[in-house]
């Protein structure tokens, strides 16, 4: 009688198994296991999907954080605006590298201890 009552709580316990197992879907994770080329694929879709998001995202951040701060600065607040005014032409007066011209990117950019010609 106890070896029916194990057996039959050991029968529910494999169920159990079998469907934590079957909501995971492992069977699908070992079948991608087998074909590298998809596993290959899903990661360089997921990676360029990740990369675009990031730059589309911290573009959008910035230029709300720049509008925020022209209209900071349209306030006139007598120290908080001067401040920002500095921040902002600051950035605006950084030098980006393919905005330099070419005499200015030659003396900056001298490659593995070459000469300014190569």
């Amino acid at each position: 009688m106890t070896k029916k009552i194990n057996d039959e709580e050991k029968i529910k316990q494999l169920e159990k198994v079998a469907m934590q197992i079957e909501k995971m879907r492992l069977g699908d994770y070992v079948a991608n296991l087998n074909r590298p080329s998809k596993i290959i694929l899903n990661n360089l879709i997921g990676g360029i999907s990740k990369g675009v998001g990031l730059t589309v995202g911290a573009t959008l951040v910035i230029a709300l954080l720049f509008k925020i701060l022209s209209v900071i600065i349209s306030m006139n607040i007598p120290y908080l605006t001067d401040m920002l005014q500095e921040v902002v032409t600051i950035v605006k007066s950084t030098p980006i590298a393919a905005n330099m011209a070419p005499a200015e990117t030659e003396k900056t950019c001298q490659c593995a201890g070459q000469g300014q010609n190569g």
